[in-house]
């Protein structure tokens, strides 16, 4: 049968689609990248992100005025994740790093907790319906103890003219 995939090779198109929506959710809340967060979501989700419950828009404009009002950057690693498919619903847990850097450039913010999310497959394409976030623990480092200067590297963005949008990426060798 043509256009017709074994269930196998469906559960890995799925759990790849899940993964890939997990990993653009992160990339698009440390690049700031409203439209790309957004994406993640069905636009009737639900996300409980602590003292925070709304829709897609109301979070990305809570999450990018949270972000800009204490830290200079931040990143959100993605490391386990296990995902249950049934058909068009999929339960899926992925647990986060956060790391966030202080304006104040001597502090750095670290958390650790889960992603807990239902995911549905509507009209070909998985989203986020529902997002429960636990942060099971939390510290704050020094930042101003760092191993190594930074300063010789390219600075990232909270906008598409970070370094990862750039295409075709090209090294030059006079930079």
């Amino acid at each position: 049968m043509a256009g017709t995939v074994s269930p196998e090779l469906q559960y890995l198109l799925d759990r790849q689609a899940i993964l890939d929506i997990v990993n653009r959710y992160a990339r698009g809340l440390d690049r700031h990248d409203d439209e790309l967060v957004a994406s993640v979501y069905h636009p009737d989700a639900l996300d409980h992100h602590g003292s925070f419950t709304g829709g897609p828009d109301e979070f990305v404009a809570w999450a990018n005025a949270l972000h800009e009002s204490e830290w200079i950057s931040h990143q959100h690693h993605i490391t386990n994740h296990t995902a249950e498919i049934d058909g068009d619903i999929a339960h899926a847990e992925s647990y986060v790093i956060g790391v966030l850097r202080r304006k104040d450039g001597m502090t750095v913010d670290v958390a650790g907790g889960r992603y807990i999310d239902r995911l549905e497959r509507r009209n070909g394409e998985w989203r986020i319906a529902a997002r429960e976030v636990v942060v099971e623990w939390a510290c704050v480092g020094d930042g101003a103890r760092a191993l190594f200067g930074i300063d010789a590297f390219p600075k990232g963005t909270w906008d598409r003219t970070d370094l990862s949008y750039r295409r075709p990426l090209e090294v030059r060798s006079d930079a």
